[in-house]
């Protein structure tokens, strides 16, 4: 069975278009033409179109220097019309991102850096984390007591995710990307987060019978987006929550909800 996540994505929306958008602008800054990321700012704007949202996209070459980058956010931070600052990902390889991100003011961080950086400060928890835990409580499966598997331990996903879920009190472990047991823990896994980059290097055939599988990977391959898991062939007795069009329209539609609850916070 494939999780789709855009109906839950558009439930989202639909609840935050039922109140008048923030007066504060939402800033983008994104660094090069990275193709994925390049679509999820146009998502974004799409979003914030349909809200009445205003969103400005600071636009920076490839070139861009870490000085450039951190001038920029500082420049957003002292902009009192600016309510929310993103720093789209990938950033060039000499930036220091966590310098980068730890820049941003911590009340205009609706992606919940300070909170992967363990900041006393943070306000949001991470758009991808909340997406991939109401994607699970939307589809009605039960997260308690069950072996829940994150593979991949990465700063964006894994980690905070596994972590997320260990203060909530589940079985969750997380299996590196380098683990040499990886056949033996994908499938004793109930629930499964993958998140290790990209390139298909799942199947069906890697998990269980009645497992449900979560993809959190996005790659452009040849201008189609993909994940960890390859699609076809899926079968019925395994659930899939893909790549595209699962937890990436849930993530963009929890960034916005963090935004518009960030505005609230300030405003109250």
């Amino acid at each position: 069975m494939i999780l789709e996540g855009r109906e839950l994505a558009s439930r989202i929306i639909k609840e935050l278009g039922a109140a008048p958008p923030p007066r504060n602008c939402l800033a983008v800054i994104q660094v090069g033409n990275d193709p994925v990321s390049t679509l999820y700012v146009a998502k974004k704007k799409e979003i914030a179109d349909e809200l009445g949202v205003c969103l400005k996209l600071a636009k920076l070459p490839a070139t861009a220097t870490e000085d450039n980058i951190l001038a920029e956010v500082l420049s957003l931070n002292d902009d009192s019309s600016v309510g929310g600052i993103l720093v789209q990902m990938p950033l060039p390889q000499a930036a220091d991102r966590n310098k980068i991100v730890s820049a941003i003011e911590p009340k205009k961080d609706p992606d919940g850096f300070h909170c992967l950086l363990k900041s006393e400060k943070f306000h949001c928890i991470p758009p991808t984390v909340l997406a991939i835990d109401e994607i699970l409580d939307f589809y009605q499966i039960e997260k308690r007591n069950k072996n829940i598997l994150v593979v991949g331990g990465g700063f964006l996903v894994g980690r905070p995710l596994f972590e997320f879920w260990k203060e909530k009190g589940f079985q969750v472990s997380i299996l590196e990307k380098d683990a040499s047991n990886y056949s033996e823990e994908l499938k004793r896994a109930q629930i499964a987060v993958v998140s290790t980059g990209g390139g298909g290097r799942f199947s069906f055939q890697d998990f269980s019978a009645g497992a449900v599988v979560i993809d959190a990977s996005t790659v452009s391959d040849d201008g189609k987006l993909r994940g960890d898991v390859e699609v076809e062939g899926w079968p019925d007795d395994r659930h899939l929550c893909p790549v595209p069009g699962g937890i990436g329209p849930v993530t963009v539609a929890m960034l916005f909800k963090n935004f518009y609850d960030l505005q609230n916070t300030l405003t109250t």
